[in-house]
């Protein structure tokens, strides 16, 4: 009877010895996801993070392109302007040289 008792207890031990092992492995491989979920939460925040700075950096080169187009339509506009009156002035000194060659 003993012998069975004596027995019965070390199944018993060697059984707790491999539920504690069992246990720390388990705590273990938790820790390690919680370790590996923080990682992938910071990896995601900085992701976000910089995709929205990528898309601030692209909106203000947008707006940049968009003044620039528009001030390179207002300098033709102003250059037609200038031909136009240059135009218009030639015009006006041909007439008073034919007007003072006449006389």
């Amino acid at each position: 009877y003993s012998e069975l008792e004596a027995e019965k207890a070390s199944v018993e031990s060697k059984l707790q010895d491999r539920i504690e092992s069992h246990n720390a492995e388990v705590e273990s491989m938790r820790e390690n996801l919680t370790h590996m979920q923080t990682k992938l939460t910071d990896a995601e925040s900085q992701s976000a993070a910089l995709k929205a700075e990528m898309e601030r950096h692209i909106d203000g080169l947008k707006t940049e392109l968009d003044a620039s187009h528009a001030k390179s339509i207002d300098l033709e506009s102003s250059l037609a302007a200038e031909r136009e009156a240059s135009a218009a002035k030639y015009s006006e000194l041909e007439a008073e040289k034919t007007s003072f060659e006449a006389e």
